[in-house]
């Protein structure tokens, strides 16, 4: 009787670029841990694939998953290490520098290092360290930020990222597979309309391409570099299970499958009332988009409640929701009005929490489509905001003040000077014409260039107006007033509600 072969593990952690995903988009996500067991002999090995989305290096340290680690590294395994996405996110639960090396704590090298390479050399087992994948440029023009270059804004250092791993596996002798000049230089070779189709998409339209995250044909394509780094790397016990007939060929598009689940949205303009949230005068209270997963609504993560004297409560709390190029998840008190009317939209706007994060807003907005307390993944339609975001990057002149959304494209009004905290009052303002938009938050220029464009590519006869907040903040609107064509159809500060506002 043949004696079985004792197996040893390929242990995988990093971020959403390697991490499993259960998505309803049109070509879902997959990192391309999911993939990397396609690559090698199964009688050798098993996979484990710990990878967490929007984890650092840091941040993962506080999961189960990590625990999971420690205690289930053997002598002779191994372990894949993927970090890099997000601990250049200028937050203080991620971030970590891209300067000093591993002896320097607080350092992205130092937390790799101390973190994930001691740990696994004490259990007898051997690190692999991977760059992080590149993201993806529409135009095929490289910037910074594909690259995982960052510049330094205020108390958050930057630097090369990618960088660190490489010097650091040079330093110590510890494998490294350069994921991202490997990515960079398959995007090339391709071209953007090409790559286009390695990503997810979270619906049937190609403007919805999530720039960040692959798809499945993506992720078969990231762990066959990786599979063939490994290869070429010499790696005792590891390369010489490669399955050589698997890496000879190119991962073929017929890998890409588009979800059988999927089902494209249908927009109605005849909107049901909201079973969880009071109306605030004339506007109407909705939780969707993007909001975190299906049931979430029941789990206290949002607040739309209005209070006494015509004051507004809204929160969203628990990392739900969010805003973003391709998706955005929100909740939102809105009305509809006719596509070619006149309207001023202002409110006062106190800030009770807010976190720095990238996807964090709050303010007013004009939209193209509403619906009523619904998870969904996929793009939206087109809208004009009076709000921050990027507040990570406030600190260092970026943030953007004002901003919009356009054919699945983000777009940056002006640029946010103030560093708005806890407790701060914000008077906020947008108007819209049949010429466009303008929007003024605070003290900040007021910012209508860019916003030129007509809201009425779902939803031809209305344009849905209202106050929003995304991800982690909590606010308390009052003084709302709506004026259309010239009449004033709500003004809370004076306790009067004006007429209904759906026309």
């Amino acid at each position: 009787m043949e004696k079985a072969v004792k197996k040893s593990t390929i242990w995988i952690v990093g971020d959403s670029t390697i991490s499993p995903f259960q998505d309803a988009y049109y070509y879902p996500r997959y990192g391309w841990g999911t993939k990397l067991g396609e690559y090698f002999d199964s009688e050798h090995f098993e996979i484990e694939n710990l990878a967490l989305s929007g984890r650092s290096s840091l941040s993962f340290l506080k999961e189960r998953h990590y625990q999971v680690l420690l205690e289930g590294m053997k002598a002779g395994d191994f372990l894949f290490i993927g970090f890099g996405h997000n601990d250049e996110k200028m937050e203080e639960a991620r971030f970590t520098s891209p300067v000093g090396d591993e002896k320097t704590e607080g350092s992205f090298a130092f937390s790799l290092f101390q973190n994930y390479v001691v740990p696994t050399q004490k259990k007898g087992c051997q690190a692999i360290l991977c760059t992080p994948i590149v993201r993806r440029p529409i135009d095929g023009e490289w910037k910074r930020e594909h690259l995982h270059r960052t510049v330094t804004n205020g108390a958050f250092a930057g630097g090369d990222y990618s960088e660190v791993i490489r010097k650091m596996g040079e330093r110590l002798g510890i494998p490294v597979v350069d994921m991202t000049a490997l990515t960079k230089e398959l995007y090339d070779r391709m071209g953007a309309e090409q790559t286009l189709y390695l990503h997810a998409w979270n619906s049937s339209k190609s403007a919805s391409v999530d720039n960040t995250h692959t798809n499945e044909w993506g992720a078969f394509y990231n762990a066959w570099l990786v599979a063939r780094a490994v290869r070429d790397l010499q790696i005792k016990g590891l390369s010489e299970y490669v399955l050589a007939a698997k890496i000879l060929q190119e991962p073929s598009k017929e890998l890409l499958h588009s979800n059988p689940s999927y089902q494209e949205v249908v927009f109605s303009a005849d909107l049901k009332q909201s079973t969880l949230w009071k109306d605030f005068g004339c506007l109407k209270g909705t939780v969707f988009g993007s909001i975190g997963e299906e049931g979430v609504l029941q789990k206290g993560n949002f607040v739309l409640e209005p209070m006494e004297n015509g004051r507004l409560h809204m929160a969203v709390s628990g990392d739900k929701g969010k805003i973003a190029a391709t998706e955005d998840g929100i909740a939102f008190y809105y009305t509809k009005i006719p596509a070619d009317a006149s309207f001023c939209l202002s409110a006062r706007a106190e800030i009770q929490r807010i976190e720095e994060n990238d996807q964090v807003s709050f303010g007013l907005m004009a939209r193209d489509d509403v619906y009523i307390d619904r998870w969904m993944a996929d793009i939206l339609g087109d809208y004009v905001a009076a709000g921050p975001l990027k507040l990570t990057q406030r600190g260092g002149g970026t943030a953007w003040n004002n901003f919009a959304r356009k054919s699945g494209v983000l777009m940056q009004g002006g640029v946010l000077k103030g560093d708005y905290q806890n407790k701060d009052i914000v008077e906020i303002e947008i108007r819209g014409t049949q010429d466009g938009y303008s929007c003024r938050f605070g003290e900040e220029e007021q910012i209508s260039g860019g916003f030129d464009f007509p809201l009425t590519g779902v939803d031809p006869e209305h344009v849905y107006v209202g106050l929003f907040v995304a991800r982690n903040c909590d606010i308390i609107f009052s003084n709302v007033k709506l004026i259309v064509n010239g009449e004033v159809k709500m003004d809370s500060a004076v306790g009067g509600w004006g007429l209904p506002c759906f026309f």
